[in-house]
């Protein structure tokens, strides 16, 4: 058993619950908290962290904000060919500790070689899974900065299957365009809310990717990882 440190930088819509992600403050180290509370219960995703785990584990039932600074207990690590970074928690209580500053947050910036929006992507939004167990990645989140002037950014508010609103994110990151989903709790409450003002949060910004699990579209053999937007920090807030 291990107690780690950790910025969040995700609190992310995950099926009925929330995934969440972070560095180690002290190592830079990517981590993804992979939930234990829910063995053996009826859920859709074992992994995800229900509101009343949060508060199982002494948090409010949001679950940690992003730059908050909490504390973790985490036992073995279970990683996956898409997810290295992920640990198990103990199952032990939490421990905010602060926020992380905003004057260190260029030191969180993941450095180009590590992203995986890369000028040989043949499709914006996802990542075939063949490609990733041949050339498994060293990190499935990735946290960027973004300008509305330098990466062309645009935000599309737009209607999925069954009506259910869904937001995305159109921008240019190397020689490619993208327009990935945003899975952000946080900026979807914001805009259930119309209290978002886009021009404002996206002209300077700073952003989570993350792989999402496998998925199979209905009525073919494709087996897919899409790439989602799990964290969003707004420059004018630090």
């Amino acid at each position: 058993m291990t107690t780690r440190d950790i910025v969040i930088l995700a609190n992310s819509r995950r099926h009925n619950g929330h995934c969440i992600a972070g560095k180690d403050i002290a190592t830079g180290e990517w981590i993804r908290p992979i939930n234990i509370l829910g063995h053996g219960k009826p859920r859709i995703d074992q992994a995800a962290f229900l509101d009343s785990d949060f508060q199982s584990l002494g948090l409010d039932a949001s679950g940690p904000k992003l730059l908050d600074c909490v504390r973790m207990g985490f036992g073995n690590d279970c990683p996956l060919y898409y997810q290295p970074e992920n640990k198990f928690i103990d199952g032990k209580t939490w421990e905010k500790t602060g926020r992380f500053s905003p004057h260190r947050i260029s030191e969180l910036i993941d450095k180009a070689e590590h992203c995986f929006l890369r000028d040989t992507d043949t499709h914006h939004a996802y990542i075939h899974a063949n490609e990733l167990v041949a050339a498994p990645p060293a990190m499935s989140l990735n946290f960027l900065r973004l300008t509305r002037r330098a990466n062309n950014v645009e935000i599309i508010h737009t209607t999925k299957q069954g009506k259910n609103p869904q937001h995305r994110l159109k921008f240019d990151y190397g020689s490619k365009s993208y327009n990935l989903v945003i899975t952000d709790y946080r900026y979807e409450n914001l805009v259930a809310q119309s209290v978002n003002d886009d021009a404002r949060i996206f002209d300077d910004f700073y952003m989570t990717l993350g792989l999402g699990e496998k998925f199979s579209p209905y009525d073919t053999n494709l087996e897919l990882h899409y790439r989602f937007i799990v964290g969003i920090v707004p420059a004018y807030e630090l």
